[in-house]
């Protein structure tokens, strides 16, 4: 009798751990796609795009690769912060080049790897390539997946 309720534990925790696995994969699937929409409405320069990839919530943070200071808040963060950066190019494409980790405990996600963008100043010049270590933090807010933290430092060469 006690080896049945062991065998039965057993299956109970395995179908747990399936379980869990499968929120886990469908978390992850989310949680790329939220990245890649973050590198969609950069690439496009599109300020809309940007606000709905981003948490409004007064802690987020934004660490660009041109920053000399640390924008923390959704006002300066998010809406000023983009808003600046696009009056800059005419022209930006990054994409995600690499992803090293994707991780979640449910309520918290993280994104770490490289990007590589190309960038056209408005005030003219050659394209500039820039290839940075990134981190994008994101965290789930009524089943969507925001972005709360994005840090990108330039990889030396």
């Amino acid at each position: 009798m006690q080896i049945k309720a062991w065998f039965i534990g057993l299956l109970m925790t395995m179908a747990s751990v399936v379980t869990s696995n499968a929120q886990s994969a469908s978390d992850l699937k989310a949680i790329k796609a939220a990245n890649q929409s973050f590198y969609a409405a950069l690439s496009a320069l599109d300020a809309a795009a940007m606000d709905g990839v981003w948490a409004n919530k007064p802690y987020v943070v934004n660490i660009g690769p041109f920053s000399k200071t640390i924008a923390v808040g959704y006002k300066d963060a998010v809406s000023n912060y983009w808003i600046n950066t696009f009056d800059l190019f005419s022209k930006v494409s990054v994409l995600s080049t690499s992803i090293a980790q994707v991780q979640t405990n449910g309520k918290i996600a993280w994104v770490i790897g490289t990007e590589h963008a190309v960038v056209q100043f408005k005030s003219g010049g050659e394209p500039k390539t820039i290839d940075n270590f990134v981190t994008n933090i994101f965290e789930k807010q009524r089943g969507n997946w925001r972005m709360i933290s994005h840090h990108a430092q330039v990889i030396p060469k």
